[in-house]
This record gives structure tokens, sequence and C-alpha cells, in this order.
């Protein structure tokens, strides 16, 4: 029976990577979503009913870690160092010269440390060059053993990082076992190295959504992608859209590559995409072309290329030519310059975020840059105005931040005429005159009946991740709220056909179907409703512990902080904002309208079952332990509703306790934890599954 299930499952887990490296690899996808889907919902299915069989490189394995308090210290086995960087084609050139003096008055005894790959090959007279796309990105790096992804780390000072292993997992584009079929090929351990960057697109939407919540915009993309990566709790990294280039090797055993093109054609073929825009050039001419064709192209491309790399070809020739403390010889950037144009600012006014953040906007006289027509610019924060002592009416340089927002570098002082306007730091809410608070360098409005505010929570109560009500968006949301016909969220909810019809781009059809659609939210999970309220500090994944933990929303809205500060994953500052969101009297008004609407307000039945009186408890593992690795014996626990701690706390239920287990078992003794052994582990999880052997 065992064997049937085992087969059935490791035929499932190599479809989907099979699919995974079509989709992301190849860009050549054979089945769509729903397809895709079925295959992952069974495989999940089977891997519930059998928590024994689940392995790391399960593709249901990519989001299974709890959230870390703090990211442990990586040390690169061999430094990831900094590339140096040119701005014209004249100083290309003369890295090319600088080269082949170097190869030309090497010794050919020259004892420099020999690098993982290569052997000497290639003549001083003619070096080939890769160039490649300098991703505007964060450098990862990723290592394997016998094709299994064991752990991945930022670079870090290029000597130490920061061991960024479970939020890597999230990231689909990297296999979490190698695609490659001549499993021959698969060394026992190697390390690839690359890039994690945001696509333009996904950059906007995730914007777009913070915008709609009231929180603050990312800069651009890479500053998105460097703050997913340093999340605590790697389920909302995995909400990122976060994609990956490999585009080198570094540490490595039994690896017979001469060339760095042999390199990237074989990552690829282990399963992790390489940009395809890479191109071997015969000489220093051909680089350098490359580099100046792609100048004008990169506006094109859904990603962030901010100059072009240039690498020698021969892993033998990099091997001779060594590195300085600071950068390989053999590589080099050609770095664009950011694109900049001058306009004028010709008012600035006030937006009013979801949670009551005031941020000023430059409205522009509109101009061309990047490929499409400026007009506004953020002004981040009122400080920021005056630290930069930007009015209204100066002429500003302004750039594209990572080309895609827009952002006022420097006011053209020599440009002032004198009747440029100081802005004036509102005093009072521009949206509901209400009073206004600064919190750090952020002023914000606490009225709960602010209109601005009002919008904007409405926006994210009917989005995707909350109720989920098709057909309401800004625009309707505007004209209701400005027409007087909703004030709140729950006010949605009281709409009818004839309010409907007569507004913009409203006919009847669409009207019927919007009424349908606010039908059909009222019976969304309550951890749908949590999330949608809008409560500080409470996303997705937070309103599913809530919903679990108490389900009903009554219960939540009576909870002391106290007892919300004994959930996993709900800290002090977490509870404060539950405990002062729910005694808001205009809070509990609109909750009972919601309620008399007949909003459901209760968790399911799926929500609430657990699948073993284990459910709940917190285990921390420690030592070495015989029949199980930590991830397997982990996964058990998670499967069963457990939760899994990296220390010894007054909350830790459990201890599981193997050979050499260290302070950990101090700690447990002192505290008066549950001590287990592995066997007597086995016996409290056969008993709860009934497990037979």
């Amino acid at each position: 029976m065992n064997k049937n299930v085992i087969d059935k499952i490791e035929n499932l887990r190599a479809k989907i990577r099979y699919h995974d490296g079509k989709y992301y690899v190849d860009n050549m996808p054979e089945i769509g979503d729903y397809e895709y889907d079925q295959l992952m919902i069974e495989l999940k299915n089977l891997e519930s009913s059998y928590p024994q069989f689940i392995t790391p490189d399960s593709p249901t394995q990519r989001v299974g870690g709890e959230p870390v308090s703090e990211f442990a210290p990586f040390e690169h086995r061999i430094p990831m160092l900094s590339i140096e960087n040119t701005y014209s084609d004249e100083e290309l050139r003369e890295f090319d010269k600088r080269i082949k003096r170097m190869l030309k008055d090497a010794r050919p005894n020259d004892a420099r440390p020999a690098m993982p790959f290569g052997r000497v090959v290639g003549q001083v007279d003619d070096i080939e060059y890769v160039v490649e796309h300098k991703i505007d990105g964060v450098a990862i790096t990723l290592w394997y053993e016998n094709g299994v992804f064991t752990r991945g780390a930022t670079r870090g000072n290029g000597f130490r990082g920061d061991d960024v292993t479970t939020n890597l997992r999230t990231v689909k584009d990297i296999p979490l076992r190698f695609l490659c079929a001549n499993h021959t090929r698969i060394p026992p351990e190697i390390e690839i190295r690359g890039e994690i960057y945001m696509p333009n697109k996904g950059f906007q939407r995730l914007n777009q959504r913070r915008e709609e919540e009231g929180e603050l915009l990312f800069a651009n993309p890479r500053n998105a992608a460097a703050g997913s990566l340093k999340l605590l709790d790697p389920h909302t990294t995995a909400k990122r859209p976060l994609r990956l280039f490999a585009y080198a090797f570094g540490y490595g055993r039994n690896s017979k590559y001469t060339s760095h093109i042999e390199c990237l054609v074989a990552i690829k073929e282990f399963g992790l995409p390489v940009n395809p825009h890479y191109k071997l050039c015969k000489n220093i001419d051909e680089a350098v072309s490359y580099c100046n064709s792609w100048e004008t192209k990169r506006s094109n491309l859904d990603y962030q290329v901010d100059g072009m790399v240039i690498k020698v070809n021969s892993l033998a020739l990099h091997n001779k030519l060594g590195s300085t403390s600071k950068a390989p010889r053999g590589v080099i950037s050609y770095k664009y310059h950011p694109e900049e144009t001058t306009t004028k600012i010709e008012a600035i006014t006030v937006q009013v975020g979801k949670t009551g953040t005031l941020t000023p906007v430059a409205e522009l006289n509109p101009v061309p840059l990047s490929g499409t027509t400026v007009s506004r610019a953020s002004l981040y924060n009122f400080d920021e105005i005056e630290r930069k002592d930007i009015r209204i009416g100066d002429y500003v340089v302004v750039r594209k931040a990572g080309e895609i927002i827009p952002q006022v570098v420097k006011v053209m002082k020599e440009k002032r005429t004198g009747n440029e306007k100081r802005f004036g730091v509102p005093e009072r809410c521009p949206a509901c005159g209400g009073d206004v608070t600064k919190e750090e360098v952020y002023l914000k409005c606490y009225n709960p009946l602010c209109t601005a505010q009002a919008k904007r929570r409405i926006i994210y109560f009917a989005s995707r991740n909350a109720m989920d009500i098709e057909g309401i968006g800004p625009a309707l949301i505007e004209q209701l709220v400005d027409k007087k016909v909703i004030k709140d969220y729950a006010d949605i909810y009281s709409l009818k056909f004839d309010d409907l019809v007569p507004l913009e781009r409203m006919g009847e059809k669409s009207a019927q179907n919007l009424i349908d659609a606010i039908e059909k939210s009222k019976v969304r999970d309550l951890h749908c409703l949590i999330c949608a309220l809008g409560i500080q500090n409470i996303g997705t994944h937070a309103a599913e512990v809530l919903s679990k933990h108490f389900g009903t929303l009554d219960k939540l809205m009576n909870a002391p902080v106290e007892e919300l500060e004994e959930i996993f994953e709900i800290g002090n500052i977490t509870a404060k904002s539950i405990v002062d969101f729910f005694s808001n009297s205009h809070t509990q008004d609109v909750i009972n309208k919601l309620k008399t609407a007949g909003v459901n307000v209760n968790a399911s039945h799926k929500e609430t079952n657990t699948v073993s009186d284990i459910s709940g408890k917190s285990f921390v593992v420690t030592g070495t332990l015989n029949g199980y690795t930590r991830k397997e014996i982990e996964d058990i626990i998670k499967n069963l509703g457990g939760r899994v701690s990296s220390t010894v706390s007054g909350k830790t239920d459990f201890l599981i306790a193997g050979e050499s287990p260290g302070s950990k078992l101090e700690k447990a003794e002192k505290l008066g934890t549950t001590i287990l052994n592995e066997e007597e582990f086995e016996e409290l999880v056969k008993e709860k599954l009934k497990w037979k052997n």
C-alpha cells in the first residue's frame, strides 16, 4: 500500500517539476493554471493523508516555514565580490587592454590560488567575452546537495550574508530539486549565484495594493525585492512577485566546465532560469556594440536593467587574472546613465491613505521620461519637502526611481524668480478637516469618518484578498462616497439596484452583476472578513491565524491584549492594534451593520477543525535525530496543526531532544517543558494519526 502511495506522490512531484520548468525556465507552458492547480491539490491531499512521506524538496513545501525572529549569518566559502563599474566605450576598451597586458606579463608558473572551475586554455590576443544584462536586483547564493536545494543567502558584505533560505523557498523560479534528466551530471554539492528581482508589472501591482491599504510605497523594484527577502514571515514573502535570474556557479565539486557559456547552459539544464539575452562576443568591439544596442531597448523589458556585465568567457583565464580585494579582474559592468529631465512643479497636493497617512505629491507640468509621460511625483513626506527646499513653481530635475516611480532629484534654485511659494505643512486633514498627528516623519489623520480614508478602506474591503466583491473599483467607490450613497464599507450591503443604475458606466446588467457579487460575498469565511476590516498590522495570514484561534468575530472583538499576545505570530504591537480597533465606537457601529446585513461572522467548519490534539501546541527540535531529518519531523508537526519554533520559552509545550541536545535541553528542564525523545514523539504521532507499521 505504502509503495503505491509513494509512487503516486513521486509521479505527481515529477509532473509538477516538469511543468515548473516549462513555465519558469523555458517560458513555454504546456498546461493552463487550472490543470496545474489540480495537480498541486492532488499532491497536497496525498501528503496531508500521509505526512510521513513529505520531503523538503516537494513542490508543496515552498511556504512551510514559520516566521523567524532574526536571520542567521551565512559565511560565503568564496567571497561574493562586487564588480568594477565603467560608463563609457573608452573605459571598456581600456579594460580589454588591461587584461591583455596582465595575461602577457603573467609568469608561466604564476602561483595564484586556483578557483573551483577551469583549466588553462585560450589565447591572450583573442579574448572572448560574454555580455549579459545587469539586473537591478538583489544578489543571492543558492546551495544544492545532490540536486536538492538546502540553503540560500544574501550577498551581505561579500564575505558574510544573511541566511534567507525560508524566504527563497517561496520563489517559484528556484527549483527545490534540479530538473536535470541526466543525474550523472549533478554534482554532490554546488553553489549557484543569481539575482532576485521584481518585474515592473508585479512591482506596480504591489505598490497599488500598498497605496490602497494606506501603506508606504516602495521607491523602486530593487528596494521592494530586497525588503521582501528580509521579511521575517515567509508567508508574506510568498505573496511578493519575486523572480530569479541565475548567472554563475560559485563553489562546486567535480566540475569540468571550461567556459562561462558552458556554465550558463548547465545552470539552465539544472532547472534555473538564465536571462535569455546573453551573447558570446568574439572581441571587445562586439561587446561594446552589444552593450550600446540595449541602452534604448531596455525600456521594453519587464524588469530593470541598469547596465550590462562583460565577463571573460574562459574560466581558466578568470583563474589566471584572479581578483583584487574588491572585484574580479575578468569582469566589468557597463552602467547606463539614468535618464533625467527638467520640469516645473505646478502644485503640491496631499493624498490620504487607508490608515490616515498624509502623503504630499508634486503635480508636474507633463514631460516625457523613460518612455512614459510623467505628470506626478511622490514627495514621500513633509520633512523631505523641507530638506530639499521644494516650492510650488520650482523647476526641478525628475528621475524615475528604478525607472518606475517619478522622483524629484533636486531643485534648480538658479531658475527661481522669487514667485515660488513654500508649501505649508497641513495642520488639518485636507479630506475631512480633522486633526493630524505627527508620527516619526509622517502625518496621520485619525478621524474615523474621514471620507478619503473611507474610500480607501472600502476599496480594500472589496479587494480580492479580502471580501472579493467583483465589480467594485476605485472609480465606482469615488462616486458612491461623493454622492453620499455610502459612507463606510458596511453600507455596501445596503446598496440597491436603483442606487447603481444612474451612476456613470453602470448599466442595468452591470448593476445586477454587482448586486449578485455583494450578496455572494456575505458567506465568505471569517478570515476574509477579519482581513477586510482594515485593522492595522493585520494582513491575510494574521487574519487566518485569528480566525482559527477565536472561531467567531465576537470572541475576537472581546479579546484582551494579554490573550492576543499569547497567540503565536501575534505580538504586542499587533495585539494593541486589534484592541484599539474594536474599542472604537465607530468600528462597533459598522460591525453591527455588517451583522444586520447578514455577513458571516463565524469561522467555517473547515477553518476550525483540527487534525489532532497537538494542534496549536508549540514544539522545539534540538540535537541529532536518527530516524528523521530536522525538516521531516518539523513537517509532521505542522501537518498535525502544531507550531515549530527555534527557541525554548515559556510558551514551548514540547522539546524533542535528539543526541547532543545542548543548552536548549537545559532551558527546557528549568522551565518544566515536556521533553520527548525520538521514540516518544513517534508514539505521540502514531496515537493521533493511528499510523500502522
